[in-house]
């Protein structure tokens, strides 16, 4: 295990987030000497509790995760396929700590919503689609026509729903799709997707798909729920820092311990491995267990709330700024994001360089970048989340027969690696401080950003596959124009 290696990585994707906060934070000013201090302490716990938890990931749950792909795709059963999705996307789901953090954030603004019973939706959202990606992979069922159907039935039933849970909805499927669940999801994917001669376009879609469940529970939680009271953005209670930390710590196990318990028999019963690779197996989930704490509790003790507090002097200041530092702040998120890269670097290797990491990068990159700019211009507005939503998937499904299979997979794969940590931990918290203040509606305003930043990288993807299909046409009728 390379801690230094990770903690790199993890430090430049939360530093340019910090050193954005410090320049607005000092011109704005919402710090103080002390509150500086405390949201650089935070910002270092963040660093190393998800250094600690992503290597836990992939010592302790990785090598589990591909053992199962392995094991469940050699029995050849369509059941025990749909059961092992639906059972493991459940219980990666309730582990996921950006689905807490949202969870958390939904729960302070809507009297109606509790934040456990709102994880669990979610969760099982994720397991049923889970099942459903792996039963296409399995039987080579048409990927497009999967997230056509996925995607019209999300908005036949957001239309039936109150619009801040078309809002939450949309950013559940993005918070799903963090540092656990991606690992898991593709793990499990490669090893289903190995069983049979597979090309290129088989590799990629799982996360997109398993995407779409949480979208799709939400929105039927919505529709059941009578809605519930908006209350105050602001930190209604107070709590010391031991009595938090004690709170996480005490969330966190409960909610780990099933994934832990399921890893630890498999290991048993099945793996068998080596006591060495065992007990190093062991340490990486305890090295999980301890970073998802320290993650979540940096977060709620400063981070969200520097974050939250800056949307608001923001705009209270000068709203129109709230845009182009929008346009900043998507592209310095989704460059520094470690998934992104490995996705790249995936597809790179996948399509043996025909398509280029770093011409994969700017397209995803300027999908963010545009995603969180039109969510400041609908606070400072106050548009309906339904003018961005409804034209960027309609886009997306017009576009989806003349666009290669393989641009479809990546582009909402790219949707869900997009929405990281600092999407749910940072930019939301931004989000709902611009809101409370220009909003009629805050509760509904506040969110829907983490949906837009999960749409944009999807249609951004889509428009370079019909670069890339129109040039590889060009290039096979100059090759036969050649050989004539």
């Amino acid at each position: 295990m390379d801690f230094f290696k990770q903690m790199k990585e993890v430090a430049m994707s939360v530093l340019p987030i910090v050193l954005i906060a410090t320049i607005l934070g000092w011109i704005f000013s919402v710090f103080t000497p002390s509150l500086y201090l405390q949201f650089l302490f935070s910002a270092f716990l963040v660093v190393i509790g998800l250094t600690l938890f992503l290597l836990g990931v992939n010592v302790g749950f990785l090598p589990v995760g591909n053992h199962l792909g392995s094991m469940i795709t050699q029995k050849r059963s369509v059941l025990l396929l749909i059961a092992s999705g639906l059972g493991l996307g459940v219980l990666i789901t309730l582990a996921e700590p950006d689905v807490k953090v949202l969870s958390d954030q939904v729960a302070s603004m809507n009297s109606g919503v509790s934040s456990s019973f709102l994880v669990f939706v979610i969760a099982l959202g994720v397991g049923i689609f889970m099942a459903i990606s792996y039963v296409r992979a399995l039987t080579r069922f048409s990927l497009k026509i999967t997230m056509f159907m996925g995607v019209a039935l999300m908005f036949f039933v957001a239309s039936f729903v109150p619009e801040f849970f078309v809002s939450v909805g949309f950013d559940a499927g993005g918070a799903t799709t963090g540092p656990m669940a991606v690992p898991f999801i593709m793990a499990l994917g490669m090893g289903v997707a190995s069983s049979h001669r597979h090309n290129e376009e088989d590799s990629f879609g799982f996360t997109g798909i398993a995407s779409v469940g949480p979208v799709l529970a939400v929105l039927v939680f919505g529709a059941f729920m009578n809605g519930g009271s908006a209350i105050s953005v602001s930190e209604s209670e107070t709590h010391s820092m031991l009595a938090l930390f004690c709170e996480v710590a005490l969330s966190v196990t409960k909610s780990m311990l099933p994934l832990v318990a399921i890893c630890i028999l498999v290991q048993i019963l099945f793996m068998k491995l080596p006591r060495i690779r065992a007990t190093r197996m062991y340490m990486g989930i305890l090295y999980s267990f301890v970073g998802i704490i320290l993650f979540l509790f940096a977060v709620e003790s400063s981070f969200m709330s520097v974050a939250r507090s800056l949307g608001q002097a923001i705009a209270l200041s000068s709203p129109n700024a709230l845009i182009p530092i929008g346009l900043i702040l998507g592209s310095c998120v989704v460059l520094a994001e470690p998934a992104i890269w490995v996705l790249t670097e995936q597809v790179e290797d996948v399509s043996e360089g025909k398509i280029k990491r770093f011409v994969l990068l700017a397209f995803i990159a300027i999908g963010v970048a545009c995603a969180v700019m039109l969510s400041m211009i609908r606070i400072i507005n106050g548009t309906s989340i339904w003018y961005f939503l409804l034209p960027g998937y309609g886009l997306i499904l017009i576009l989806l027969p003349f666009v290669p299979t393989l641009f479809v997979g990546i582009g909402f794969d790219s949707g869900g690696v997009a929405t990281g940590p600092m999407s749910s931990t940072f930019l939301l918290p931004f989000v709902s401080g611009a809101a409370s203040v220009l909003a009629s509606d805050p509760s509904s305003m506040a969110f829907g950003m983490i949906g837009l930043i999960a749409m944009m990288p999807i249609l951004a993807i889509e428009i370079l596959g019909l670069f890339f299909s129109i040039s590889m046409k060009k290039a096979q009728k100059s090759r036969e124009v050649k050989n004539d």
